[in-house]
């Protein structure tokens, strides 16, 4: 009778096995904790919202018939080989079908190495650092475009001024994206004829930004162009202050579009220019979510604020992940050739999101998306650059600390 119960238990567990899931398990690792925990954890949430939305509407539609999308985090802890041992774990313990991105640029080249070793699409909405893009991967895509590039909306939001800054001084953190940003900003300031007067690359463990603004302080640039995440941006702007250092304009490659960078530092944020792919206002739509401004109502109704632009990539990168799937009629349990199909059809179809137009280039990139600039008005964002997607005229100059 023993026997007879094992051998019914492994013919019901085959069976089960062979049986199609109902479900979408989709893995992801991300930084939730570390120094790049906060914006991380806005990455995370991002994802969840689209899963929440896709599992409301019944699930991801297949040939008429729709799954469930299961989301799996893991926390990469801020540090690439973390996340690298994630993602193995995800593939290869959890049998994920299908990945998605994390946040920062070092983290996301280490996993997506990973991802790429099997066969897996990664694509993100948070990392852009030129390197990512450099590597020849077939599975790695970014609804970003490159970091050198993300910057440029900045400098032209300044240069297209009548009064435009004639000098400029640029620092960043010596890693991997803020590195970069800060040579796009070096770029486009040779490109729109801004002298460049002080350059300068800092560890990301510096804690005395106090003696690194005064040097540049002594140079007295027009404007103070800054590679920076959350952390780094927040601390060069209470260094400006405490040394009393009032540049005309400042401008910031990430950060101040993350809410907590306006709850913290309230009026002090004021004039603040940064890099955005994205904002609520424009008139972008797709399918999932509808328009841009839909999209940003609804995050705003779950999460009690409104998204930043690497939230809305994220989310983008998600729906862009789904319509492959839908459109290839691909179910779970997805295979290595069912992940093959994915990324090729990726690369050879253009998108339409809330999140604009995706078109991944042979490198992973998206080459189809514009680079804004965006500043703080009133304690909101509004996007100052290009001129045809405006919904304010930049302030410039930026009024002193002491007039504020």
């Amino acid at each position: 009778m023993r026997k007879i119960l094992i051998a019914l238990f492994l013919s019901m567990s085959i069976l089960a096995a062979q049986l199609p899931a109902k479900e979408f398990k989709v893995g992801c690792a991300v930084a939730l904790t570390g120094k790049f925990g906060k914006a991380g954890s806005l990455v995370k949430d991002a994802y969840t919202y689209w899963a929440e939305k896709v599992n409301s509407n019944g699930g991801i539609e297949v040939n008429g018939k729709r799954y469930k999308v299961k989301l799996i985090f893991y926390d990469d802890k801020s540090d690439p080989s973390t996340g690298a041992k994630m993602i193995d774990r995800l593939i290869n313990r959890d049998r994920v079908d299908l990945l998605l991105g994390g946040f920062g640029s070092s983290q996301v080249f280490a996993e997506s190495a990973v991802a790429e070793k099997y066969g897996y699409p990664l694509i993100s909405g948070a990392a852009s650092s030129n390197k990512l893009f450099e590597r020849g991967f077939k599975f790695y895509f970014s609804t970003l475009g490159k970091a050198t590039e993300e910057v440029k909306g900045c400098v032209y939001a300044f240069a297209s001024l009548k009064n435009k800054p004639k000098t400029a001084a640029i620092v960043g953190a010596d890693i991997l994206f803020t590195s970069l940003a800060c040579e796009g900003f070096k770029k486009y300031c040779k490109k729109t004829g801004i002298k460049v007067v002080h350059y300068e690359l800092f560890p990301m463990r510096l804690q005395d930004y106090n003696s690194l603004l005064m040097k540049v302080k002594a140079k007295n640039p027009d404007v103070l162009f800054v590679g920076s995440h959350l952390l780094v941006a927040m601390r060069v702007i209470k260094a400006l202050k405490e040394i009393n250092f009032s540049p005309k304009g400042v401008a910031f490659s990430y950060g101040p579009t993350v809410p907590k960078f306006i709850q913290d530092l309230k009026q002090d944020a004021e004039y603040v220019v940064a890099a955005s792919e994205w904002t609520p206002n424009l008139p972008y739509k797709g399918k999932v979510f509808g328009s841009a401004k839909n999209f940003a109502n609804g995050y705003y109704k779950k999460y009690g604020r409104m998204p930043d632009y690497v939230e809305a990539a994220s989310a983008g990168g998600a729906v862009a992940l789904q319509m492959a799937v839908e459109a290839l009629g691909i179910t779970p349990k997805v295979s290595d050739k069912d992940r093959a199909k994915i990324a090729k059809w990726l690369h050879e179809h253009e998108i339409n999101t809330f999140y604009g137009k995706i078109k991944f280039d042979k490198d992973g990139a998206n080459i189809a998306h514009p680079a804004l600039a965006v500043q703080i008005q009133n304690g909101k964002i509004k996007t100052v650059y290009p001129e045809n997607v405006k919904d304010a005229d930049l302030i410039y100059p930026f009024k002193p600390w002491k007039e504020r």
